[in-house]
């Protein structure tokens, strides 16, 4: 059987199609702009601004003075003062106050604020036979974690060396203690100009076999024995000696113990003289001795600092640019 041709022998055209490319959907590119920087807050601010220095240290000795009902009367009104200020506590100051040995149970029962109970004097012997003395182990059992070592009046009148003092600070740092540790100048050194070769010698002899990382735990307090109880050195004067501490404490230790040890100036320190003193280099702070006893005097001098000052004005421009914003 014949097979039929099929009709559609001839093969069709087929239009040429050319493929259009498909639509795009136009994108907009959004450039990123750079977020805006947060403002600091007033607490960042001064975290910043105190992280530049070390921050201030305030020691009242009152010596022998003070009974409880006067340690009291003290308290009730320190106390007062120090719950009021709004800028001081923003700052990391250090405020202790050094009474005698029988008061220091009751003050360190009123203090409050971050105010720290100091021993005017411990011995280095956790215990023994040692009448009229109390131990670095008696008072920080009470958590009592400073204490005045080597002041001029103490060296005088219980005939201690140097080799005495460098027992009780080297004690204190390796019982998590801090010492305040006092060196001076004699009148009889500063006349025959003999004062840096004196303070050269209780530095070297104080700090003798220290580790450098504990000397910044060690609070070195310079008064010229000629200073206290009569006028103050000079602000000059005071800054030829801190510059010279911190030098000599480089040459024994290194720049950075140098830089992060606190150094205080004390002799004659009062209300009047306490602003322009601060303003000297290098100077950390205070020991004070007469003007501690009154809390009104005492609350004076710790706020005439110069960081309290810019601390205040931190503030203050926080609050008027918080104002304006509002108004807008």
């Amino acid at each position: 059987m014949a097979i039929k041709k099929s009709k559609t022998n001839k093969t069709k055209k087929v239009a040429k199609v050319e493929a259009k490319p498909a639509k795009t959907e136009k994108t907009t590119v959004v450039q990123n702009k750079p977020a805006k920087k947060k403002r600091a807050t007033i607490k960042e601010e001064i975290k910043d601004y105190l992280a530049e220095r070390n921050n201030k240290v305030f020691i009242g000795n009152w010596k022998m003075n003070m009974k409880f009902d006067d340690i009291k009367s003290y308290f009730d009104h320190f106390n007062t003062l120090l719950k009021k200020d709004k800028i001081l506590s923003q700052m990391n100051n250090l405020i202790g106050i050094a009474p005698t040995a029988i008061g220091l149970l009751p003050v360190a029962g009123m203090v409050k604020n971050g105010v720290m109970p100091v021993a005017q004097f411990v011995h280095h012997a956790k215990q023994g036979s040692y009448t009229g003395c109390i131990s670095y182990d008696q008072v920080h059992e009470y958590n009592i974690n400073y204490a005045i070592v080597g002041h001029s009046e103490t060296r005088k009148m219980f005939k201690l060396t140097e080799n005495d003092i460098n027992l009780v600070v080297k004690t204190l740092l390796e019982n998590d203690m801090h010492p305040i540790l006092c060196i001076g100048d004699t009148l009889e050194e500063y006349e025959s100009k003999e004062t840096e070769k004196s303070i050269t010698r209780q530095l070297l002899n104080d700090l003798k076999g220290i580790h450098p990382e504990l000397v910044k735990n060690v609070i070195i307090a310079y008064e010229p024995i000629w200073a206290i109880g009569r006028k103050a050195a000079t602000v000059e004067q005071i800054q030829r000696m801190i510059t010279f501490i911190r030098t000599t404490i480089e040459e024994m230790f290194d720049s950075k113990t140098a830089k992060e040890t606190h150094v205080l100036y004390g002799g004659s320190v009062k209300v009047e003289n306490a602003m322009d003193i601060l303003k000297v280099k290098g100077l950390d702070g205070f020991i004070i001795g007469g003007d501690s006893l009154n809390p009104e005097s005492f609350y004076e001098i710790i706020i005439s600092s110069q960081e309290y000052a810019r601390v205040n004005s931190i503030i203050n421009a926080k609050k008027i640019a918080k104002a304006n914003k509002k108004i807008e």
